[in-house]
This record gives structure tokens, sequence and C-alpha cells, in this order.
């Protein structure tokens, strides 16, 4: 009977591994395939994210913002120095990041807390870390912000290049609006 029990036991742990497991590979698909999406969605559009001038270093300090359209009018971003190394960041220490400003839980803005140094929806209160690729840290964003993707010329200009992620309420990043010239 104990010995039943034992073996009992032992199949549920491995049954809660292998449920882990899934849930961590599942996760791991799902992040990869918005990005494929993504992609495809732009290359199924026909149409190829535009290059567009955003700022110049010199007049990006530590701390300030700059708030943009991109890619299409009327879809606004945020350019950030934050002073210190993050991910997917641009510039010599990686300090330059840029977010779309649509929470992805229901598309309220979301601004940068200059006490936290994080970016806050004024709606729900959800929370995106700007350092760590735009990551939920609290509330009930679903996903992280989508990413603009930047380039830095020679000459310090800034450019938006990319977005990695579907911006809030859209099938496609590059549909149904007026480009930016």
């Amino acid at each position: 009977m104990l010995k039943e029990k034992k073996e009992a036991s032992v199949a549920q742990v491995m049954t809660r591994r292998k449920i882990l497991k899934a849930v961590c590979c599942a996760g791991a698909v799902a992040a990869v395939s918005s990005v494929a999406l993504d992609k495809a969605g732009a290359a199924l559009s026909g149409r190829t994210y535009p290059q567009v001038k955003i700022a110049n270093i010199k007049n990006l300090p530590s701390g300030k913002t700059i708030k943009f359209d991109y890619p299409l009018t009327g879809r606004k971003n945020i350019l950030v120095n934050l002073g210190c190394s993050a991910e997917g960041g641009a510039g010599a220490d990686k300090s330059i990041v840029a977010y779309s400003m649509f929470c992805t839980h229901l598309g309220c803005a979301v601004d940068l807390d200059k006490e936290s140094g994080m970016l806050v929806c004024e709606c729900h209160q959800s929370i995106y870390d700007p350092k760590q690729s735009g990551k939920v840290v609290e509330g009930p964003a679903p996903n992280n912000l989508p990413m603009i993707l930047l380039e830095i010329d020679k000459n310090g200009d800034i450019y938006a290049a990319g977005v990695a992620g579907l911006i809030y309420g859209l099938r496609n990043n590059l549909l149904d609006g007026e480009e930016i010239k």
C-alpha cells in the first residue's frame, strides 16, 4: 500500500514537471512568434518600416524624453536616454531606447515616471521596465511594450527603423494610417 502511494506521488511530480516544462516552452514559442508574425505582417502588407529621424544624441541628455510618431502618423512613441545600459538599447553605452506609448492592456497612454524610471500606464497602472525591453513588471497588461528599433549614424542622428511587437489595437503596424515623412 505504501509502495503504491509512493509510486503515485512520483508520477504526480513527473506530471508537474512535464506541465511546467510545457508552459515554459509555450511561452518561449509565443515570444518568438510575436516578433516573427510582426515581420510577416509587414511583409504581407508589401511595405517595410520607414527610417525616420527622431533627434540627435546631443539633444538627448540622460533622463530626457522625446515623443514622436512612428511608424505612421498618430502612433505615439517615447524616446528615452536612461543614462545606463538597457536591453536593446542604442548608443555607445546602450542607454537610448524607444517604446510605443500605447499600453498593451487597453491602449491608454504610457509615460515615463521620472522618480521610478518606469513606464507607467495612466489608466490602470500597468508598469513596464524600459531597461528590460519594456517588460511588464506589474498590472493587467498582458504583453511587453512594443520596442522601436533604433539606429544611430556617425553624426549622432537617431533614427526609428522598425518595431518589435504589435502596437495595441492593430493587426499590422504598417496598415491603416498615414505614412511619416
